[in-house]
């Protein structure tokens, strides 16, 4: 069942959806950026991926490229309206799972994904140390979790705060208060890097 908090930035999303990509400006230099960060993330031949906030599916042809069509790709968001845009642009894709759900809510095989990727989505999360326990289980002992945005933290925080829309009180916590819900969910924080243009982080499920 979806939490009431999340109803209003379900709707909100989905009248953006027509447009998302113009919206948060998925250009060719945009999505290199996300192609280079691809580079600091290990995925292999076969993997079980999931794409946490898919959105209109930006990471989907770039993932594919890593896991192959061998592998499979569980593509997660509240955005009912989102996941159709992505089932429509990537139908020519055979291996994509698609879920409607916020990620605390999912229900899927316990030790069943190789690697989690939060990509512009965590500070929308509304119950994030659920939301990492989820990611825990469903990941295999040492699976990865990686959380990355093109902003630092604090940018992306006041970005979100300037809005006048259902997601001006979500946030990217800081590392120290991360680190805590990582390590509580049961992960160990790998990799940290804030700084301009590029948030991002990596933990492995212990």
């Amino acid at each position: 069942m979806v939490n009431k908090n999340y109803d209003d930035k379900i709707e909100y999303f989905n009248t953006l959806s027509k447009n998302w990509d113009e919206i948060v400006g998925n250009d060719e230099t945009r999505i290199q950026k996300i192609k280079n960060i691809f580079g600091m993330i290990d995925i292999t031949y076969g993997s079980r991926v999931m794409d946490v906030g898919c959105g209109t599916g930006v990471l989907f042809p770039i993932i594919e490229d890593y896991i192959g069509p061998q592998g499979t790709l569980v593509a997660v968001d509240t955005s009912d309206k989102m996941i159709e845009e992505a089932k429509e642009r990537y139908k020519h894709f055979t291996n994509i799972q698609y879920i409607v759900a916020p990620l605390e809510d999912i229900t899927l095989p316990d030790n069943s994904i190789d690697v989690v990727i939060c990509f512009a989505v965590f500070p929308h999360i509304e119950d994030k140390l659920k939301a990492l326990k989820k990611c825990h289980e469903c990941l295999k002992n040492n699976g990865s979790l990686y959380i990355f945005h093109l902003s630092n933290t604090k940018s992306l925080n006041e970005f979100h705060h300037n809005l006048n829309a259902p997601v001006s009180r979500d946030y990217m916590p800081y590392r120290e208060e991360l680190d805590t819900m990582l390590r509580e969910a049961g992960f160990i924080m790998k990799k940290y890097i804030d700084q301009p243009e590029l948030n991002f982080i990596h933990a492995t499920a212990e």
